[in-house]
């Protein structure tokens, strides 16, 4: 049985990207070092990441995942920009793994939503 989506497939993020290989993780930081640039003196930054999900992907998501995330924190650092993050890594659906990079006020604005209160509720009905 498939358990109910997650709030966080419908939280705010400026892009959504699917990586599939490793290969693919180059691009997708370079986009979200400079995402982060553009961003973070306004504290707007968020940004998902789609990895693979499946019975025999479970071992290269966490493989693409964990690479993606220290390749983005080098590059910040690479480009003096410190990191104010938080990570959140959740089911998106049936095919991927949701890992979303945000600034800690972003998260905090959508937590606060009413909208997003009332599907904690209605997620825990089900």
């Amino acid at each position: 049985m498939e358990s109910s989506r997650s709030v966080y497939v419908r939280f705010p993020v400026q892009e959504t990207v699917e990586i599939k290989e490793i290969s693919d993780i180059r691009d997708a930081v370079k986009k979200m070092v400079n995402c982060y640039a553009d961003k973070s003196d306004t504290h707007e930054f968020s940004y998902r990441l789609l990895l693979p999900r499946g019975e025999m992907l479970t071992t290269k998501a966490k493989r693409i995942g964990i690479t993606a995330q220290a390749e983005f924190l080098l590059a910040l650092r690479r480009k003096n920009l410190k990191p104010n993050l938080r990570d959140i890594r959740y089911v998106h659906d049936v095919d991927h793994y949701g890992w979303i990079f945000v600034h800690p006020g972003v998260h905090d604005k959508f937590c606060a939503n009413p909208q997003y209160k009332k599907s904690l509720q209605d997620d825990s009905l089900e």
